[in-house]
């Protein structure tokens, strides 16, 4: 009887025990023991210098920060507009070799260059888990997104459209307002002219000329035409596409006399300084904000729209996918769920001279061009840069076609029949 009493009293024993709850760690704890990326991750760019690679080092500390078993392969390789990252990135992607995420502009490009020819994992999951359709605009989603997938992640928005201009080169030549359209552009040219002043930064470089190609062409089109151009539902013959061009050959007589021999990198150094060979102006993004700051003459640069730009905003987007077959696809997620973070932009856009793709960023962090940027994406038409519309092959085409021009041949009728011919080329219209 006590051996029966003894055995029922331990069944209930362990009933009762059965029944109470079990001691646990944190689910967020033992989430992030069992998932916890560890090893390396290899991430290409284009940001080698000022803003860019500062921007670029601040985020990597928010990735440190936050993933301290994960080793950050910084591969970024120097070169206008990443041409050189982008020769690398092919070559390793065609030999099944890709890095585990690398930088791209968001658009047609990263499309047709990558994603339909299956190299990319669409990232509908990383969307869905960071909460992104929430707090990115729509028209982004749509520009990442191919048949309704985002592929890649954008980290900011860059406006492209920004006339930077040297105050006190303006001053020097008895210029108090910066021109608001062409024909005060080329008054101003004069009396730049007259004063031993450079109005216009430029160089010798495929990849220059068609950034500001790109701006000339704005200036002639309105939003319909210019994105009917890449559509296909303007030509290429177009009267706009010969009065652009013929608009930006007449703008480089003002540029310094040696803008054939010089590189863009001693252009831009130049304005940072004190040469008499200083530009009083430079056509470019706002990635030239970020230079502006890394050199410390905030104080002697103004800044206006483009002339003939007002109430445009012609806007980029930095972005990094995940590369199907990536070597470490783990630590890319995190490397993409970093990119996507509020941490992330607010530590990277200051310092690079853009704004956050996300809408809750804090505007505290950004400085009074970063806002009125911020500004003008709510109110301004928004058209998205030559970069994001095309395959990469015709960027290449339009930058070589138009810098022939500018730098040997000057026949705007020749250079509208070879880019009749590239827009063809590059299945532009299909």
């Amino acid at each position: 009887m006590k051996r029966f009493c003894l055995v029922l009293l331990i069944i209930v024993s362990l009933a009762l025990a059965a029944c109470q709850p079990v001691a646990t760690e944190p689910a967020g704890d033992m989430s992030m023991e069992a998932t916890e990326p560890s090893g390396t991750v290899e991430v290409f760019s284009w940001w080698s210098g000022g803003g860019e690679l500062a921007g670029l080092n601040a985020i990597i500390e928010v990735f440190n920060a936050r993933y301290p078993g994960v080793e950050f392969d910084n591969a970024a390789i120097g070169g206008g507009d990443g041409v050189n990252m982008k020769t690398v990135l092919e070559t390793r992607m065609l030999g099944g070799e890709p890095p585990d995420s690398f930088q791209v502009w968001a658009g047609v490009g990263v499309v047709e260059d990558h994603v339909v020819p299956g190299r990319m994992e669409g990232l509908d999951f990383l969307f869905s888990e960071e909460g992104l359709y929430d707090v990115f605009p729509q028209s982004v989603i749509d520009n990442v997104s191919y048949e309704g997938t985002p592929y890649v992640v954008p980290v900011n928005i860059h406006r492209q459209n920004i006339m930077w201009y040297r105050l006190d080169r303006f001053e020097a030549a008895g210029i108090t307002e910066p021109p608001t359209n062409w024909d005060e552009f080329f008054v101003v040219a004069e009396q730049l002219k007259e004063a031993g002043i450079p109005a216009i930064g430029g160089a010798s470089l495929g990849a220059l000329a068609f950034h500001t190609y790109n701006y000339f062409l704005n200036s002639v089109t309105d939003g319909e035409t210019y994105l009917g151009l890449f559509d296909g539902s303007v030509g290429w013959d177009a009267p706009e596409v010969a009065e652009a061009l013929a608009l930006h050959m007449r703008a480089m007589e003002y540029a310094s006399g040696d803008w054939l021999e010089v590189g863009w990198g001693d252009q831009v150094e130049r304005f940072a300084a004190d040469y008499d060979e200083t530009p009083a102006i430079i056509l470019m993004g706002d990635w030239f904000w970020g230079f502006i700051k890394s050199e410390g003459i905030e104080e002697l640069v103004g800044w206006a729209d483009i002339p003939d730009h007002q109430g445009k905003y012609v806007w980029v987007a930095d972005s990094f996918g995940l590369p199907k077959n990536a070597p470490n696809r783990d630590n890319a997620i995190a490397w993409l769920k970093v990119v996507a973070s509020k941490d992330g932009q607010d530590a990277f856009n200051p310092l690079k001279g853009s704004i956050p793709v996300r809408t809750d960023g804090d505007v505290s962090l950004y400085d009074e061009y970063l806002r009125e940027s911020m500004d003008a994406w709510q109110t301004h038409e928004l058209l998205p840069f030559i970069g994001g519309l095309v395959r990469q092959s015709f960027v290449t085409d339009l930058g070589n076609i138009v810098n022939n021009m500018l730098t040997g041949h000057g026949d705007v009728a020749r250079a509208q029949e070879e880019l009749i011919e590239a827009a063809k080329d590059s299945g532009i219209g299909e």
